[in-house]
């Protein structure tokens, strides 16, 4: 067993177990991006003026947040609150927030991207635990992803580490992909520390440079219990068809802008996690066609 693991059964995580539970019962691995962004941010995508009648900026947000899972919790499995357009949640609102993410029966990840030396990443990882969240994402370039790791997993309660491997956007592609350490590509590498740390998964985008066979290298490097959490399908066009042919049965992708903000959140929800479903249908047939 790794040092700093809960493993729950077939050598996977407790998050990876969690996942796993919820996959099955909502036949979905679709997750919902929750970025509620106030009017005055930009001109589109922003959450409706009705809900800053009479509350507070944060309570607006929250309560945008909420009505959001309710109509699209039955098609998704899990619920990813972006740190950049929660700033100023207090714990109590992140705490309700996680509540009703974890009453609808979904798993909270909160994309917080944190990556610091060990005591403020410790100081951080404490609060997240209160607030409730079931995972975070974690940037790895400061090198520390072992310590963050055994922090994050050895006291209760466990909190997943889902590691930014691969993104998408094109500066990445500089930093991550064309630059390496030693002979490998920097994301490989990560890849590499993500299975040597026992992390719970990968951050791997849909879009831009990141190829099916970005996707094939990294599931090879992190095996098959890790979870590949893909943004970038939606409203930024990632392709679905290519992630869930190459990342495997632990994949999680993530749908924000286009759900959250369409004129029916439920039925767009509705929507990715069929298309979702019926390209997994096909992967598996596929799959066992060459068993076969």
């Amino acid at each position: 067993m790794k040092v700093g693991v809960k493993l729950v059964g077939d050598g996977i995580s407790a998050f990876s177990g969690k996942f796993d539970e919820i996959m099955e019962k909502k036949n979905s691995v679709l997750c919902i991006g929750l970025d509620p962004a106030l009017p005055e941010q930009r001109v589109v995508h922003v959450i409706p003026p009705r809900y800053l009648q009479n509350v507070p900026e944060d309570e607006a947000r929250l309560n945008f947040c909420l009505d959001i899972l309710r109509e699209t919790s039955d098609y998704c499995l899990a619920a990813k609150p972006n740190e950049q357009y929660v700033r100023g949640f207090s714990a109590r609102q992140h705490r309700t927030l996680t509540d009703f993410i974890r009453k609808q029966g979904l798993l909270s990840i909160y994309d917080c991207k944190l990556g610091d030396i060990r005591d403020t990443a410790e100081s951080a990882i404490f609060h997240i635990k209160k607030w409730g969240y079931d995972a975070i994402t974690v940037n790895p370039f400061p090198g520390n992803l072992e310590e963050l790791v055994k922090i994050a997993h050895g006291t209760q309660p466990f909190l997943g580490i889902i590691v930014l491997t691969l993104m998408s956007n094109p500066e990445a592609e500089r930093m991550m992909k064309n630059a390496t350490i030693g002979t490998e590509p920097v994301f490989v590498e990560i890849a590499k520390d993500v299975e040597k740390y026992s992390a719970d998964g990968c951050v791997v985008g849909a879009t831009g440079h990141v190829t099916s066979r970005d996707l094939k290298l990294i599931r090879d490097e992190v095996g098959q219990d890790k979870i590949l959490l893909i943004p970038g399908v939606g409203a930024q066009s990632g392709d679905p068809t290519k992630v869930i042919e190459n990342g495997g049965r632990r994949i999680l992708i993530n749908v924000g802008r286009d759900i959250i903000y369409s004129d029916n959140p439920k039925k767009k929800a509705m929507e990715y996690c069929s298309a979702f479903n019926e390209l997994r249908r096909a992967r598996e047939k596929d799959d066992n066609q060459i068993i076969s």
